[in-house]
């Protein structure tokens, strides 16, 4: 497990306002209730996903379809642009490496990470450690289940599926694994999952080019760097051969042996060598820069050409998501409509009609409640006899009714005729939904 040393700088001040604005959102989000409804929650076993104030059903996973897709090429946009910035100053396993760090020191002191630190620190350490992984998953699971119901299940006991089995709630066994699996990666994997586990550092170099900014060491002035016993100023290079690079560096590499999978691009090591070469009146080895401004040995950060095939077709295909989701939103009708005709045929009445029945499913996806009129349309006198009554509909309720629908004629027509049935909201006429079905005839 690497215990990166702190160090103050630009860098450093940077990820720290990142980390707190990400942190504070991760904290708050499943949490917010936006007149009574959720502002996040992917409700996985009602199949319903509250994102960001609109309610998807599943028939409307095209939006969040939409949404992966835009932060999958943004992440590749901004990665052309700026380089492996998301590890450094956005991924979840940094930003909670921070928070276990920052724990860590506050209930071992200034030990916290140095070979002094005693197992009498760490007695306090991995209790510290066990309940902010408890905390941080039960944060997690108020994505996918209502915080309200799993804390009135803690504070009750009642955290079984059934009141008379003694088979764990599925969101208790989500909450105790994803505890265990926090405690593991913090204390044990860490680092790991960024050099073995995460694919991202390993496509990384397919996502940059010449002209993204990637963390380098000069190694033309830094080499020949110092060796043990030599004093400063007595060997070829810059390097001072401090190793404070090594030392704040979260994943433990050095970037003085080049680019590697186990860098984050967060700069510590920026600041680190900033720190030491300044008191001797040298500037820093260690930088952000391009590859062709390692190879011209000319950093400008004013002429960096940040429009390039690559970056346009990446911000062209952002762009083009989210216009496709804005129209794709503004389009939307909130009336969610499915039929299915029953299998049996009606027969003629007394008055000389042919009958069918229908079973239909009409759903609010929206908070508002929703008054809707049914009418059957079609190439025929389609009428609906059946006293559905008026529909009304609260914010996501969902009903099913029992629809029949006539067809007026002394003779029954050769083939099947197609019946629409057209829900309409009675507050908003534009609001309409249309559900295509068939009306079959009997044989004579």
């Amino acid at each position: 497990m690497v215990i990166a040393r702190p160090i103050e700088g630009k860098h450093r001040t940077i990820k720290n306002r990142i980390n707190i604005a990400l942190f504070a959102l991760f904290i708050v989000m499943p949490f917010i209730r936006i007149n009574g409804h959720p502002f996040i929650l992917l409700d996985i076993p009602q199949r319903t996903f509250h994102v960001f104030g609109l309610t998807v059903w599943p028939q409307e996973l095209y939006f969040l379809h939409i949404i992966l897709l835009t932060l999958g090429f943004m992440l590749l946009f901004f990665t052309a642009l700026f380089g492996r910035i998301w590890c450094g100053y956005a991924c979840p396993q940094t930003i909670f490496t921070e928070a276990y760090n920052w724990v860590g020191k506050l209930v071992s002191g200034s030990a916290f990470g140095k070979p002094t630190m005693k197992k009498s620190h760490w007695a306090r350490v991995i209790p510290a450690w066990v309940l902010l992984s408890f905390l941080f998953s039960f944060v997690f699971a108020a994505y996918f289940v209502r915080y309200e119901e799993m804390l009135g299940g803690l504070f009750s006991g009642n955290i079984f599926a059934f009141a008379d089995s003694y088979r764990p709630a599925a969101w208790f066994v989500f909450l105790m694994a994803s505890t265990g699996i926090a405690f593991f990666n913090m204390v044990y994997f860490r680092e790991n999952l960024c050099k073995y586990a995460c694919p991202y550092g390993r496509f990384q170099a397919a996502l940059i080019d010449r002209h993204s900014p990637i963390v380098s060491y000069d190694v033309e002035r830094g080499e020949q760097r110092r060796q043990k016993g030599q004093k400063v100023g007595e060997h070829a290079g810059d390097c001072i051969d401090c190793n404070l690079c090594v030392q704040v560096c979260p994943t433990g590499i050095d970037i003085r042996d080049g680019l590697q999978i186990g860098c984050l691009s967060c700069g510590l090591c920026v600041d680190a060598c900033n720190t030491v070469l300044p008191k001797f009146q040298k500037p820093t080895l260690i930088d952000y820069s391009t590859i062709a401004e390692s190879e011209s040995h000319k950093v400008d950060r004013s002429k960096r050409p940040y429009f390039r095939p690559r970056t346009a077709v990446y911000g062209a295909v952002v762009g083009a998501l989210i216009i496709a989701f804005s129209t794709l939103l503004i389009l939307r009708t909130p009336i969610y409509a499915s039929v299915t005709r029953d299998q049996e045929l009606m027969n003629i009445n007394a008055g000389g009609s042919y009958q069918n029945g229908y079973e239909l499913h009409v759903g609010n996806m929206s908070y508002g409640q929703l008054n809707l009129d049914l009418k059957a349309e079609g190439d025929g006198p389609f009428e609906i006899v059946s006293d559905h009554g008026a529909i009304q509909l609260d914010g996501s309720q969902h009903k099913e009714l029992r629809v029949i629908v006539s067809y007026k004629a002394d003779k029954a027509p050769f083939t099947s005729k197609k019946v629409n049935f057209v829900l309409t909201s009675k507050d908003d006429p534009s609001m309409k939904r249309e559900i295509e079905a068939v009306f079959t005839f009997p044989l004579e």
